[in-house]
C-alpha cells in the first residue's frame, strides 16, 4: 500500500529537536508517513545520530546527499507517498498538520495545499482586517506525480509559497517557526487603557465575558492569541456601550480556522489601534468549561483570563460545594452526588474521568440528572479518616476541589471543605552583630602601628 505523504527535511534541519518531536506527535498514522532525511555527511557526529534515530524509528531513513545541488532532486526521487512536504529549517508541525493537509488536498484536488504559518512566542504587531490575511502561507502539501525539484527546493529554502495562485488551496495553522517560549503566558504591554472582566461564564457552549474599560472608547477590536503558536485570530466584531461591553467566544465557530485548535488562548483587545491588551480577571471569575464535542475550560493565570481549548493544563470540575454534595449508601454501595455549578454539559452528553480519594481513584461521571445543573457522581468507599478530593476529567493532572472525604468510626460519609492552613508569624529579626574582637586585637594593630612609623 502507497504512504499518504513523504516529509523531506534538509540537513540543516536534520539535528532540530523540535522538528523530529513535531513528527513523532503527528495524529496521522507512523504507517502513513515517512521521514526523509538529506545528510551531506559532513558532520560524523550528526550521521551518526541520524542512524541511531532510523533505528528507532520505523518510517524515518536517512537519505545520503552528494552535493546541496542535489538535495531536491534527490529526496524527491527517493519519495514513495502521494503527497510530498519539504520542511525548510527551524519550522515544527503542529500535531494534526499532516492530517488535515492530506485531508483537505484530498477533498479539494489542489497541486499544493498551504498551511498557515505562526511564529512562536512573537505576537503580530497588527491585527488583520480579515482572517485570510492572518498569516503568510509559507509550506505546503504537493502532489508528487506533479512536483519538481525546483518547487522542492524553493519549499526546503523556505520561499513564500502562496504566489502559485488558482492552483493552491489554503489549509488551517499547520507550521510553527522557531523555538516555542518556556511559558505560555504572554506578557501584557504597558497601556493606558485596561480591560477587566467582571463576568465570566459559559452559556450553551459560548463563553460570555463582561467586561469594563477604565477609560471609555469606541475602537475596539477582539482577538484570541496563542502564545506558542504565534497565531491571532480576529473575533467578531464588539459593540461598546462608553466603557463597558461583553464579548462572546464560541470555541467552534472563530473567524478563519472555524473550531479553535487545541491550546492555550488568550482573549485581547485592541484598544484605539494600541497595542493588545489581555483581559484580567480574578481566578473566583474564571472557573467554569464548557464540555461539547471536546473540553474546552477557562481559567485565570497571573491575573488573566485564558482559554485551555482540549482541556490539556486546566480541569473543568476544580471545585466542589459541600453544601451541594451527599453520600448516599444503598445495597449497591456509597453513591457520592456534587451539583456543579457554571459547568456547560451538552444535553445529554456523559463525560468520564475519575475521582481521587486521597491516592486512589475511582470512576466518576457528570451528566444532567433531571436539574439544569449537572452533577458529578461516583461510587466511593474508605475505612475511617479523612481523604482530600481531587477530579480529572481531561488529560491535564489531578486538579484539587478544596473539599475532603471524611469516613467516621461506624462508616458515616461526609463532605467537608479543607480547612485553610493557618497563618505561622514571620520569625522577628535580631539585628546582626560584630564578632568580639579577640583580646589580643588591641596590642597587636598597636604594634603593626609602631612598625610603619619606623619605616617611615
Amino acid at each position: 500500500m502507497s504512504l499518504r505523504v513523504s516529509v523531506l527535511v534538509p540537513p540543516a534541519a536534520a539535528g532540530s529537536r523540535g522538528l523530529l518531536s513535531s513528527l513523532d506527535r503527528q495524529s496521522l498514522p507512523v504507517d502513513d508517513f515517512e521521514v526523509l532525511v538529506g545528510d551531506d555527511e559532513r558532520d560524523p557526529v550528526l550521521t551518526a545520530k541520524l542512524e541511531d534515530l532510523v533505528a528507532h524509528r520505523t518510517n524515518l531513513t536517512r537519505v545520503p546527499v552528494p552535493t546541496a545541488t542535489d538535495l531536491a532532486a534527490t529526496l524527491l526521487d527517493r519519495a514513495s507517498g502521494e503527497y510530498v512536504l519539504a520542511l525548510p529549517p527551524d519550522r515544527a508541525l503542529t500535531p494534526k498538520a499532516l492530517a488535515k493537509l492530506c485531508d483537505r488536498a484530498d477533498a479539494t484536488g489542489a497541486q499544493i495545499c498551504l498551511g498557515l504559518t505562526g511564529r512562536a512566542g512573537s505576537r503580530p504587531t497588527t491585527l488583520p482586517a480579515s482572517p485570510e490575511q492572518l498569516a503568510a502561507p509559507a509550506a505546503g502539501l504537493r502532489r508528487r506525480a506533479s512536483a519538481d525539484a525546483e518547487q522542492i527546493g524553493a519549499d526546503l529554502a523556505g520561499a513564500d509559497a502562496s504566489a502559485e495562485g488558482a492552483a493552491a488551496v489554503a489549509s488551517t495553522l499547520c507550521f510553527v517557526d522557531g523555538p516555542a517560549p518556556e511559558r505560555d503566558t504572554p506578557v501584557e504591554p504597558d497601556s493606558a487603557i485596561h480591560a477587566r472582566a467582571t463576568r465570566v461564564a459559559w452559556s450553551d457552549g459560548v463563553l460570555e465575558v463582561d467586561i469594563t474599560l477604565t477609560e471609555p472608547s469606541d475602537d475596539v477590536r477582539a482577538s484570541i492569541y496563542s502564545d506558542l503558536t504565534g497565531v491571532e485570530w480576529p473575533l467578531p466584531e464588539v459593540q461598546v456601550d462608553g466603557s463597558s461591553f461583553t464579548l462572546r467566544i464560541d470555541p467552534a465557530s472563530v473567524p478563519g480556522p472555524g473550531a479553535l485548535p487545541e491550546g492555550t488562548w488568550w482573549p485581547s483587545l485592541r484598544i484605539g489601534g494600541s497595542a493588545a491588551v489581555l483581559v484580567r480577571t480574578r481566578s473566583v471569575k474564571a472557573h467554569g468549561a464548557t464540555v461539547r464535542e471536546r473540553t474546552v475550560v477557562s481559567f485565570a493565570r497571573d491575573k488573566r483570563l485564558g482559554i485551555d481549548v482540549g482541556g490539556h493544563t486546566q480541569q473543568p470540575v476544580r471545585h466542589l460545594d459541600p453544601e451541594a454534595t451527599t453520600v448516599v449508601e444503598d445495597s449497591r454501595g456509597s453513591l457520592l452526588t456534587s451539583r456543579l455549578t457554571n459547568l456547560d454539559l451538552a444535553p445529554g452528553a456523559r463525560l468520564t474521568g475519575q475521582l481521587r480519594l486521597g491516592t486512589m481513584p475511582v470512576v466518576a461521571w457528570v451528566e444532567h440528572q433531571g436539574g439544569t445543573e449537572p452533577v458529578l457522581q461516583a461510587w466511593v468507599s474508605g475505612l475511617a479518616g479523612e481523604s482530600p478530593l481531587l477530579t480529572r476529567f481531561g488529560p491535564a493532572s489531578f486538579a484539587r476541589t478544596g473539599t475532603r472525604l471524611v469516613i467516621d468510626g461506624v462508616g458515616t460519609m461526609t463532605v467537608l471543605s479543607n480547612p485553610r492552613p493557618a497563618k505561622t508569624p514571620a520569625p522577628a529579626r535580631t539585628p546582626a552583630t560584630r564578632p568580639a574582637a579577640s583580646p589580643a586585637g588591641g596590642p597587636r594593630r598597636l604594634v603593626g602601628r609602631a612598625l610603619r612609623s619606623l619605616r617611615r
